[in-house]
C-alpha cells in the first residue's frame, strides 16, 4: 500500500488534538496533587504533545495537494483551516517548549512547580481549544454535514461553481 500526503496528515493530526485534551486533564490533576513525580511526568508528556503539533503542520501542504482539485473541496475552507492550524501549531509548540522549560527549571528548583504547572495548564487549555477549532475547520473540507451556509461552498460545490451551473 502506498500512502499519500492526505493519509499521512489524517494519521498524525489526531495526536495533538486528543493529546491536549488529555494533558489539560492531567495538568489539572498535577496542580492539585503534592507529587513532584506526577508533575514532572505531566510536564514531559505535555512537551511531547506540544511538539507533536509539528507533524500535522508539516504534512498539511502535501494533503492539500492531494485533495484541492477534488469535487466539493473548497479552497476557502482549506485556507480557513490552514490559517487556524498555523496559529494552533505555534501556540502548541510554545506550550511544549514552556513545559520542557518548566521541567528543566524544576530540576534545580522544585519549588517552581507551584507556578509553572498552572502556567502550562493555562497554555494547554488555550492550545487545546485552538487545536479543536483547527480540527473542526479541517473537518469541514471533506465533511459537508458540519458546514453551515456561512462556510462558503455547499456540499458538492467548489469555489468556482455556483448552484445551477
Amino acid at each position: 500500500m502506498v500512502w499519500n500526503g492526505a493519509q499521512f496528515h489524517m494519521l498524525v493530526n489526531h495526536l495533538p488534538v486528543i493529546g491536549f485534551v488529555g494533558m489539560v486533564l492531567a495538568l489539572a490533576v498535577a496542580v492539585t496533587v503534592q507529587s513532584i513525580d506526577i508533575k514532572r511526568f505531566v510536564l514531559v508528556a505535555t512537551a511531547l504533545v506540544g511538539l507533536s503539533a509539528l507533524a500535522p503542520y508539516l504534512t498539511g501542504e502535501s494533503a492539500e495537494e492531494v485533495i484541492e482539485h477534488e469535487p466539493g473541496v473548497s479552497e476557502s475552507l482549506i485556507h480557513e483551516h490552514e490559517e487556524l492550524a498555523e496559529i494552533a501549531t505555534v501556540l502548541s509548540v510554545i506550550t511544549g517548549v514552556a513545559a520542557a522549560a518548566a521541567f528543566v527549571l524544576q530540576r534545580s528548583r522544585p519549588d517552581t512547580l507551584r507556578l509553572t504547572v498552572p502556567v502550562v495548564l493555562l497554555l494547554s487549555v488555550i492550545s487545546s481549544g485552538l487545536m479543536g477549532a483547527a480540527a473542526h475547520e479541517g473537518g469541514k473540507i471533506r465533511h459537508p454535514e458540519i458546514r453551515t451556509d456561512a462556510d462558503g461552498a455547499l456540499p458538492g460545490e467548489t469555489d468556482n461553481e455556483s448552484p445551477g451551473d
